[in-house]
């Protein structure tokens, strides 16, 4: 049934339109808390970011 998939691909959709109002450190902090990346993956693309 497609019941499931629609649900799933709205919750991501969603999450992507909050995103759009955050900077990109914000964005990695984010990423970070909802453990789509590890702690050694957000410091070392922090400071990419940083520079």
């Amino acid at each position: 049934m497609s019941c499931c998939g629609s649900s799933n691909k709205n919750k991501n959709q969603n999450k992507s339109s909050k995103n759009l109002n955050l900077t990109p450190i914000e964005q990695l902090k984010v990423r970070l808390a909802q453990g789509d990346i590890s702690i050694e993956e957000y410091l070392k693309t922090k400071s990419i970011l940083e520079q």
